[in-house]
């Protein structure tokens, strides 16, 4: 369930109101060092101290059949070619991070969004109109779940970390129990689970 703002609410709840919700996409995409912010508006905004500039923006509805994961076509004006310039040349954008936000235009001083949702980009198409970014809940099988794997002969702290505790000048080390003994180091510190039988 979605909490809105106090002043959120009452913009909501009004009959009339001259200030809009802005829709703000930012962009995060590898090897541009800036996130691209930009923001469903006729003139650009301020917010967060940062500035978000105005573009055309669309969304079609969100695509559920139930077979795959859901997903939405977010839609970026291409009429002067200035996205698809960089779509072409940062890999289409794959696996780039959307950050989907609202903000009330008469509240930007206001650094939470009404409503915040994160999104990956899994395909993208262009035309002569629109860039189209396929966007969607990220590939939860690129990511290892558990985060902790509990082996028998395997160290899973980095090298000479503080969990480690190795302050010597060996260069490597290859993460086992026979190596840490060998080192000097405290096998106390070793932190892979002895207590595992082996098969």
């Amino acid at each position: 369930m979605l909490i809105w703002s106090a002043a959120g609410i009452l913009e909501k709840n009004k009959l009339a109101n001259d200030k809009p919700f802005l829709v703000l996409v930012k962009i995060d995409v590898d090897g541009i060092p800036e996130p691209i912010r930009l923001v469903r508006d006729n003139q650009n905004q301020t917010w967060n101290d940062q500035l978000w500039q105005r573009f055309p923006i669309d969304f079609d509805q969100v695509k559920e059949d139930g077979k795959e994961l859901s997903t939405v076509n977010l839609k970026v004006s291409n009429v002067q070619g200035i996205i698809q310039s960089y779509v072409q040349q940062y890999r289409g954008f794959c696996d780039a991070k959307v950050k989907i936000m609202v903000v009330h235009a008469a509240h930007l001083d206001n650094p939470v969004p009404e409503v915040e949702l994160d999104f990956i980009i899994t395909q993208t198409k262009y035309g002569e109109q629109w860039v189209t970014f396929i966007i969607g809940a990220s590939n939860d099988h690129s990511f290892r779940f558990p985060f902790w794997r509990y082996m028998r002969d395997f160290c899973p702290y980095h090298y000479k970390d503080i969990q480690c505790g190795y302050a010597g000048d060996l260069p490597e080390c290859d993460y086992t129990l026979s190596t840490c003994r060998w080192k000097g180091t405290n096998p106390n510190r070793f932190g892979g689970e002895q207590g595992i039988q082996s098969t």
